[in-house]
This record gives structure tokens, C-alpha cells and sequence, in this order.
């Protein structure tokens, strides 16, 4: 039953199915020729996937991070970055990295930081002289900040599939996200010093506290969110409500908003929203269908006889998510292998924390590994970039990555520090 389980979902996914699709559609295939697990227990699977009081985070977080570019703080926040550093040689690459830290703080998403990143600095990086390639992976990489510095939809799923705690899980992406954005910053810099692109003016003190003064509403946002979490005034769900309520306000307020915009913003973010949410719910039916054939066992069976050291362990799932991460969604890739990792990390004597971290790094470095790299190929169809121009120019970004997890690895107490101080 495993087999066919496994064959029908990759010949699914080969064929061009939907992944959510693809997770359904060979789950159903199993349930029909398995006639010892009764048809109700689809049903029940279904409705308790999606019956999450903390997964309801995902669709407001996707709301607030809509209302957040419909107000233009998107837009404030990349220029409040380049005005604070763009003047500097590849300025406008160490904005595009610093655009995404900021704005990691707000959506919590890859695909949504990137592709608002993308459709802001992409031209202008052009006009300035920086290749196509290197623009949509500088771009890429930056988005990718989304799911480590918190808030983080794919940690919310996360600490819901293994009932860990949402908030140190939050205060262990900081440390990786900055040792990450730092290394983006230092590649730009190569790339500008090597191609020499050319210096814009800096444009003065009163420009910076002015456009602080206008980006000031969005960098509050993160404290208000992270703050209340830490301090148990409200959960990660209740945090995305107040995400979304201070967004309407604050485009109430400005005037940059309406009730027609906020029509379009509800929608949008129901579309957005159905995507993740098909998968979580599809993931649980088959996740249960693995978990029934013993999956995790066999996989136990033989992981932990070459796992000599957690090192090597390490090694061979940093392995196994880069190359999950080239070809699958994300949330997709964590529904499915976590439940079957999960059971090694007591056995291994691992820190669930440490784990964690590198997990979420290894799928994260996939994401932007060609050939297919979701996350750029979403920005290079922004900006019309054939996506084999951007395999050379994405491969030091990938290399700053993989040079983070396994500094992570040798050094946990880079993810567990910040929230060991988290009483």
C-alpha cells in the first residue's frame, strides 16, 4: 500500500497536478483499494485538519500582509531602506536584503515578501546595471528571510504539528535570519565592487528621519505582534487579528485605503489563502495514510543505523530537504516529512528547538535551489527573467545558506540562546 501510495502521488505531481491535488487524489486511490480503512475516516480527516484553532493564523496573516501593500507600507519600508543605505555601492542590493528583514516582521510569507520586493526594486536594479540573474536571486533570498524572522506562517504550522511552543520557535529564527541577511550583504558588495556599479548621492539626514518618520506605522507592527505572543497577552492567531486590525486602521487613518480596497484585499487574501490550506488539509489524509503503513519506522530503520552522530544525521536531512525543497511546496514538504521525522529526535537525543531551525533552513535552501526553485521562479516570471540566467548569480546565496545550517549544526546554541532567555 505504501508503494502505490508513493507512485501514485509522484506520477500526479509529474503530470502537472496540483500538489494539494496530487496528496488527494493517490490518497483516495489507497482508501478505495484499502478496504479495511472505512470511507468515513476521509471525511474525518478532512474537517480535523482544517478545524485549527492556530492554523487560522495563516489566512489572517495573509490579510494583513494584502492591506499592508494596498496602504503602500510595502513601498514606505523599501524606501525607507534605501534612503538609509542605498547610497552606498550596491546599495540597492543591500535594500533589497534589508527590505526583506523588515518586511519578514509583517507577512511571514517567502512568496509574498518576494514577489512585493520584486515588483518594487526589480526595474530599478535593472536601470542601475545589475544583471537580470542577480537581481531575481538577491530578490529571492531576501524573501526567503519571510519564514525565519518571525512572524512565521511556516512556523505556525510547524509548532502546530508538534505542539511546540510558537514563541520560542519565533525567538530561534532571529539569530539564523541575521547571520543569513548578513552573508546576502556580503555577496552584493562582491557584485557591485566586481561589475562596479555605480554610487547613488546620499540624500541626507532630514531624507532618513523622514521617510523613518512615514515607515515608522510598519516597523511597529513586528514589536506589537512578537511582544504580545512573548507576553502572553494574546496567541499567534489572536496576533494575525491584530495584524489585520491595525493595518485597517492605519490605511483608515492615512486615507489610504477604502471600502472598496479592503473588498479587494479580502478576496485576494481568500485566494491566497486557499493554496496552503488545501495542502494542510490534503497533507493530514495522507500523513495519516504514512503514519498507518509505518512510514516512520522504515525510515527510522534507515536513518538511525548510518546516523552514527547527530552530525551525520543532520547531514543526510539537509540532504533529503534540498532536494524535496527543489521540486515541492514548502508546507507541503514539512506536512509530509515531519510527522515522519518527528519520532527520530527523541531516539537521537535531539534538541526538538535545534531540529527545528535546521529543518526549516535545509527546506527553505531547496526552495531556491534550481532547476526549479519555487521561490525564483516566481520572481523570475516577475520580471520576465529566463530562469537560466539566475542559476550561476542564486548558487553564493545558496552557498551562504548551506554555510549558516552547518554553522547552526556545529553551534545550536545560535538558535536555542535567545529563547533560553524565554521563561
Amino acid at each position: 500500500m505504501l508503494i502505490l501510495i508513493v507512485v501514485a502521488f509522484f506520477i500526479l505531481l509529474f503530470a502537472g497536478f496540483p500538489i494539494a491535488m496530487a496528496m488527494g487524489i493517490s490518497s483516495m486511490i489507497a482508501l478505495i483499494v484499502d478496504t479495511g480503512v472505512p470511507n468515513l475516516v476521509m471525511a474525518q480527516k478532512l474537517f480535523t485538519a482544517a478545524d485549527s484553532f492556530a492554523l487560522m493564523a495563516v489566512p489572517f496573516f495573509m490579510l494583513a500582509g494584502q492591506i499592508m501593500e494596498k496602504t503602500g507600507i510595502t513601498d514606505e519600508l523599501v524606501k525607507f531602506s534605501n534612503t538609509l543605505i542605498g547610497h552606498l555601492r550596491g546599495g540597492l542590493a543591500y535594500t533589497v536584503t534589508l527590505s526583506g528583514i523588515l518586511m519578514a516582521g509583517i507577512s511571514g510569507s517567502a512568496n509574498a515578501d518576494s514577489s512585493a520586493i520584486a515588483a518594487i526594486t526589480l526595474p530599478a536594479m535593472k536601470k542601475n546595471g545589475y544583471d537580470g540573474g542577480f537581481s531575481v536571486s538577491v530578490i529571492s533570498a531576501a524573501g526567503g528571510l519571510g519564514p525565519i524572522i518571525p512572524p512565521s506562517i511556516a512556523m505556525i504550522i510547524y509548532a502546530n504539528l508538534t505542539n511546540m511552543s510558537i514563541g520560542k520557535l519565533f525567538l530561534a529564527g532571529y539569530i539564523p535570519g541575521i547571520l543569513m541577511a548578513g552573508g546576502y550583504m556580503i555577496v552584493s558588495g562582491l557584485y557591485a565592487r566586481k561589475y562596479n556599479i555605480p554610487k547613488t548621492e546620499f540624500q541626507g539626514l532630514v531624507s532618513i528621519w523622514r521617510s523613518f518618520r512615514t515607515a515608522i506605522w510598519a516597523l511597529i507592527m513586528p514589536v506589537i505582534i512578537i511582544g504580545g505572543i512573548l507576553t502572553g497577552v494574546f496567541t499567534a492567531t489572536e496576533s494575525g487579528v491584530i495584524a489585520v486590525i491595525y493595518g485597517i486602521a492605519y490605511g483608515f487613518i492615512t486615507k489610504k485605503i477604502n471600502i472598496k480596497n479592503l473588498k479587494e484585499c479580502f478576496l485576494q487574501s481568500v485566494i491566497v489563502s486557499t493554496g496552503p490550506m488545501s495542502i494542510i488539509i490534503m497533507a493530514n489524509l495522507l500523513g495519516y495514510l504514512l503514519t498507518r503503513e509505518n512510514l516512520s519506522s522504515i525510515v527510522a530503520g534507515l536513518i538511525i543505523p548510518v546516523s552514527t552522530t547527530p552530525f551525520i544525521f543532520y547531514i543526510i536531512i539537509m540532504f533529503v530537504l534540498l532536494i524535496a525543497g527543489m521540486f515541492l511546496d514548502g508546507t507541503a514538504t514539512m506536512l509530509i516529512l515531519v510527522p515522519v521525522l518527528l519520532p527520530m529526535i527523541p531516539a537521537l537525543d535531539l534538541n526538538p528547538l535545534h531540529f527545528a531551525m535546521v529543518f526549516m533552513l535545509a527546506l527553505l535552501t531547496g526552495g531556491l535551489t534550481p532547476p526549479v526553485g519555487p521561490l525564483l521562479l516566481i520572481v523570475s516570471s516577475i520580471g520576465n527573467v529566463p530562469l537560466k540566467d539566475c542559476v550561476k548569480p542564486v548558487l553564493p546565496f545558496i552557498g551562504i545558506m548551506l554555510a549558516c545550517i552547518l554553522l547552526i549544526i556545529f553551534f545550536p546554541g545560535l538558535v536555542t540562546f535567545i529563547p533560553g532567555l524565554m521563561k
